[in-house]
């Protein structure tokens, strides 16, 4: 059987998780690693095989790679989606692909230009909640989407380039993105956003530049309301990703995005449950692609999808910086 090979750029933290997953497929290997810091690769190269690399675009030369995973923080991309897509090689890049529109689809102009197939790491996209509201809505059985809301709350904070709003994005940009994209993902697009942020909890640590609350009304294109809160300041211990969906016939609650409530309106309401424990959304995203490459059909994620959330949360920054209503997709 014909192994996939699979290189890396970028040999941090993500790159690890990925990689820890990635050695238990049968159909790949891992071949490459790549990091301006080498160690990094190095260390790498030494638990998984492969050769280590401190130039990515050696590496692209040198391997006859399958499919890279780009596994750099925000404010490092520059062109290796294009260079990768013009070598023919496929492509999985973590979330947020960039920090400005323009380059972001330089990357979608370049994947569909070469034909490669791509995904962006939303890997909650195949959390079972997330699925299963996914089918109802198609399905119909929610009806029109009147109502959503999303809330991204945890207790955390990074001394490093995350604190840097030029570096990182911010918490919605950087973080909160999983929620604006899942409900990109159920609802459609949005067509305008108001918002605002602040840095009210963390105010006494130096350098930081982020929000740390933040709180922005979305119009979809469906027409539907909505409006997405998320902070890094809850107390210790209150992770909450949650999101709840009112349509016509019915209302979706997710109280993570592993389990799923249904309440269905009608003669006869009815409150149905959906849970999946064990699932790991991740190695479902990567799986996602390899089989996609493996059998020339689409990935749920596309690098266009990854383009568009991010111009949503650019958008979300910009109207609070602004402080007025911006407009999306023109």
């Amino acid at each position: 059987m014909t192994r996939l090979k699979i290189g890396f750029i970028g040999c941090g933290g993500i790159a690890r998780a990925h990689a820890n997953r990635l050695v238990r497929f049968s159909d790949v290997e891992l071949v490459a690693f790549s990091d301006i810091a080498v160690g990094k690769a190095e260390a790498l190269a030494h638990k998984f095989g492969g050769r280590a690399y401190s130039d990515w675009r050696e590496m692209l030369d040198r391997e006859n790679l399958d499919i890279v995973f780009i596994c750099l923080p925000p404010f490092a991309h520059q062109d290796e989606v294009m260079v990768a897509a013009e070598k023919g090689v496929h492509v999985y890049i973590e979330k947020p692909i960039a920090l400005n529109v323009k380059l972001a689809y330089e990357m979608v102009r370049a994947i569909e230009k070469s034909g490669v197939k791509s995904q962006v790491g939303y890997q909650l996209r195949f959390a079972a909640g997330v699925e299963r509201a996914k089918k109802l809505i198609e399905e119909g059985v929610v009806g029109d989407i009147g109502l959503v809301s999303g809330r991204y709350w945890c207790r955390f904070i990074r001394r490093d380039w995350w604190l840097d709003k030029s570096r990182s994005g911010g918490q919605v940009v950087e973080q909160a993105t999983h929620i604006y994209d899942l409900l990109r993902w159920l609802c459609g697009d949005v067509e305008r956003v108001y918002a605002e942020m602040d840095r009210l909890l963390y105010r006494d640590v130096p350098g930081m530049t982020i929000e740390d609350v933040s709180s922005a009304v979305l119009r979809f294109k469906c027409g539907a309301v909505g409006v997405v809160t998320a902070t890094i300041g809850a107390a210790p211990g209150v992770q909450r990703l949650e999101w709840v969906i009112i349509g016509s016939n019915a209302t979706l609650e997710s109280p993570d995005p592993h389990s799923l409530k249904v309440y269905s309106l009608g003669k006869q309401p009815k409150v149905e449950e959906y849970k999946e424990a064990g699932r790991d959304p991740m190695t479902l995203a990567e799986r996602d692609l390899i089989e996609a490459v493996i059998n020339d059909k689409p990935t749920r994620t596309p690098i266009i999808e990854g383009a568009k959330t991010l111009e949503l949360t650019l958008a979300v920054v910009k109207a609070a910086e602004l402080g007025k209503p911006q407009l999306l997709g023109r």
